[in-house]
């Protein structure tokens, strides 16, 4: 009987300690809002990101080494749509297959090039609401906007506060999308390469993206963070058609205060004669859910009547 038990307390300890070496997790939010673009109200989410839910695990395989995984899914959640602007049955927005160790981090799958990974974290709004004023993608029209299918991405170890990324696809499957700067197949491997340095109060980026039809930005980005308010900056300079590029820059801060946090930026475009002004406020009624306002207006021949409207929204966002 005593080595009945005993063996039954091995086994459990083998079984829990196998366990503890892969995980799953699920993550994600809802966002609703009422909205009024282009001077039309609308209810729903505007916020493609905040929308969405991920799977992802990792197993430890032992030696410093992991493999590790992630799906990435977005919807609307006022109609059940998968939004999705490059194709409306493509399902998983992301997804990847990786595995990391002392070398760093290699992803197999459909993923953002590394400019796109990098530029949305120095937008105040994080690229969401009204009042966002991004650069990058489809809202700048620039070269660098869409996910690769059929991608190599790589992360190098963090280097004291250094870390370089690395892209590579394959030249075909890239999707179309709605500007003419994004993804439509051809003949050229889409490939990126940037480098970030964080360390304390500062973020500084320099990327570099090629598309299959050997459109090209660079993009150069930055951030301070004062304590009392983190201050950011956006430049990008990109290639619109073969002949044509565009220059875009955004400058922006966020400021917490007590459970408010305060957002302002401003875009310009000159190229395209386009800008914008956005404002808003955060409010955590809790760690997982957020109510918020934000107003914004555009300005500039680039514009139509409509789009230079007035714009506000009302939302709220829930993370699990």
């Amino acid at each position: 009987m005593k080595r009945s038990l005993l063996a039954l307390a091995v086994l459990s300890a083998i079984a829990g300690t196998a366990s503890a070496q892969s995980s799953v997790t699920l993550s994600g939010g809802l966002d609703l809002a009422i909205e009024r673009t282009n001077g039309a109200y609308q209810f729903g989410s505007g916020n493609s990101g905040r929308s969405a839910f991920t799977i992802a695990g990792v197993e430890d395989l032992g030696g410093g080494m992991a493999a590790f995984f992630a799906l990435n899914y977005r919807f609307t959640p006022s109609t059940g749509q998968t939004n999705s602007a490059y194709s409306p049955t493509q399902f998983w927005r992301q997804d990847w297959l990786g595995l990391r160790g002392g070398f760093g981090e290699v992803r197999l799958g459909r993923m953002l090039p590394v400019l796109q990974e990098f530029n949305g974290g120095f937008d105040p709004f994080g690229t969401e609401t009204v009042g966002s004023v991004h650069t990058g993608g489809l809202g700048a029209g620039l070269a660098g906007g869409a996910r690769l299918n059929n991608a190599i991405y790589y992360k190098s170890p963090n280097l004291g506060g250094l870390q370089v990324h690395a892209n590579i696809a394959a030249a075909d499957q890239q999707l179309a999308g709605s500007s003419t700067a994004n993804f439509t197949g051809g003949a050229e491997r889409p490939i990126g390469l940037g480098a970030i340095y964080a360390a304390g109060p500062i973020r500084f980026v320099v990327a570099y993206d090629k598309n299959t039809r050997d459109l090209k930005t660079t993009g150069i980005y930055g951030a301070y963070n004062f304590g009392i308010a983190e201050v950011m900056a956006q430049y990008e300079k990109g290639d619109i058609t073969a002949t044509t590029d565009q220059t875009v820059y955004s400058v922006g801060l966020k400021a917490p205060v007590g459970a408010a946090t305060l957002k302002a930026g401003y875009r310009s475009n000159s190229d395209a004669k386009q800008k914008k002004l956005g404002a808003g406020v955060d409010y955590n009624l809790s760690k997982r859910t957020v109510v918020y306002t934000d107003i914004a207006k555009q300005s500039g021949d680039g514009h139509t009547t409509a789009e230079k409207k007035a714009r506000f929204d009302v939302g709220l966002w829930h993370k699990f």
